[in-house]
């Protein structure tokens, strides 16, 4: 029988060979953390902005939530790990710790930002495609229907999207991965460039100036700067979505190899700061081009007879199509946990929900223009809740639970780090109710 024994020399090697480096750990992290949803970071400066001086606060505000996130990314080891278990534990996922400290009555809450989450992303993905396929398409030369960005939406939904939705395995996706990676360090490198002052975006009377409309064209000092005023705030919920892979934070500490917490915080500092560091290249060249005329997705704003800017929107609308199914697959799941748990969900059942996700998806993608109000939105909820609330209510409640059984001694540091994690709480309630006003009200 091919019964390997788990003690045996090579079962450990095997496990040890499924394990990531540091190196693979922090490049997964930031590939992660980087979605399309960085390139909405532009215009959540221009919505309190237009001048250059701006960037000082945006920088700011990135990397001070940048460091929030890092914090919360890596207390989720932490909830598992002070209940006394070894390093060599598996990570309760935050969901698991959810359920264990805070209780099973109100995890549905967890289960319902899975849901919502991905949801969130997947519209931005839509409205994004949308946008990338009828910009590449002027690109050709294609005129009329052909050129229609919503008929082309439609058109790949049918024929690509659905089909590799139903694909019973995504492992053929994961070179996608890797395009990604690659696209965003291309995108990068092309809009720095465009940013410089011999960029043609900033020499009046350009081809490519005269070739995009107006709105589209650079734009400064006439807002002025306004960092102080609550616009800021849609910045803030940017960098939240920006900056969330809370949920999968046990499995990037169960799949690192020599998992201690020395190496799952250098994962996380390392991590955290290469994303916080490409958020603000990608947000700071866009509005240095561009200033307050920054769309929500700041490729809009580039000529479709710039060849770099064509090259970027390719990439991107490959790089989204082979996404897709992944997030597609995460709100599946998410929505049978929430109304089908314990229950077995049918084939034909499942393919008819993905009909019915695509077609809503599709549906509002074809109705709303701004990708930038989706990730600001989706980040100032959803993104507020994961990060800055959900650990600190599992923390808060796990060190109690601890303190009364007499297996965690108080001291100065702990009473400091709760009433942190209270001022966490707080604020992610705060960002939510108050980042999504404001974003309603901007619109």
């Amino acid at each position: 029988e091919n019964y390997m024994d788990p003690k045996s020399n090579s079962s450990t090697e095997i496990e040890r060979k499924r394990k990531q480096s540091l190196g693979s750990a922090i490049f997964n992290l930031v590939k992660a953390n980087v979605g399309s949803g960085v390139f909405a970071l532009p215009a959540g400066i221009a919505a309190f902005g237009d001048v250059p001086t701006i960037l000082g606060p945006a920088i700011a505000v990135m990397c001070f939530l940048g460091a929030l996130s890092a914090y919360a990314f890596y207390m989720i080891p932490r909830l598992t790990r002070l209940n006394g278990v070894d390093d060599n534990s598996p990570i309760k996922s935050i969901s698991a710790a959810w359920e264990q400290e805070v209780g099973k009555d109100s995890a549905w809450l967890i289960s319902l930002c899975c849901l919502l989450t991905p949801l969130g992303t997947a519209l931005t993905f839509s409205i994004v495609m949308k946008d990338m396929l009828g910009t590449l398409a002027k690109s050709a030369g294609l005129t009329g229907f052909f050129a229609s960005k919503h008929a082309l939406l439609v058109g790949i939904t049918v024929s690509v999207l659905y089909p590799l939705c139903n694909l019973k395995s995504l492992a053929a996706l994961s070179p996608v991965s890797m395009i990604g990676v690659v696209g965003t360090i291309i995108t990068c490198l092309y809009m720095v460039a465009r940013a410089l002052p011999t960029s043609p975006y900033l020499q009046a009377g350009s081809e490519l100036l005269k070739s995009i409309p107006e709105t589209y064209r650079p734009s400064f000092g006439i807002v002025g700067n306004n960092s102080l005023s609550p616009s800021i705030l849609v910045l803030v919920s940017m960098a939240a979505t920006s900056l969330l892979v809370h949920f999968s934070a046990h499995d990037f500490c169960n799949d690192l190899e020599d998992n201690s917490p020395e190496r799952f915080k250098k994962l996380t500092g390392f991590g955290f700061s290469l994303t916080v560091l490409i958020n603000i290249i990608i947000m700071s060249a866009g509005f240095l081009t561009f200033g307050g005329a920054c769309q929500g997705m700041i490729l809009n704003n580039y000529s479709s007879i710039d060849p770099g800017a064509t090259l970027s929107r390719l990439i991107v609308a490959i790089s989204l199509i082979g996404s897709f199914p992944i997030l597609v697959r995460a709100i599946k799941s998410a929505f049978f946990e929430l109304s089908h748990k314990g229950k077995q969900v049918t084939e034909k059942f499942e393919k008819n929900t993905t009909k019915t996700i695509l077609g809503a998806l599709t549906a509002i993608a074809l109705a709303v223009d701004n990708a930038g109000v989706v990730v600001s939105l989706n980040g100032a909820v959803m993104g507020s809740f994961i990060i800055y609330a959900f650990p600190s209510i599992i923390f808060l409640k796990l060190t109690s639970r601890l303190m009364a059984e007499g297996k965690l001694q108080k001291s100065r540091k702990l009473s400091i780090e709760r009433f942190f994690n209270r001022c966490l709480v707080g604020s992610g309630a705060l960002i939510a109710f108050f980042g999504a006003m404001v974003i309603m009200l901007e619109q």
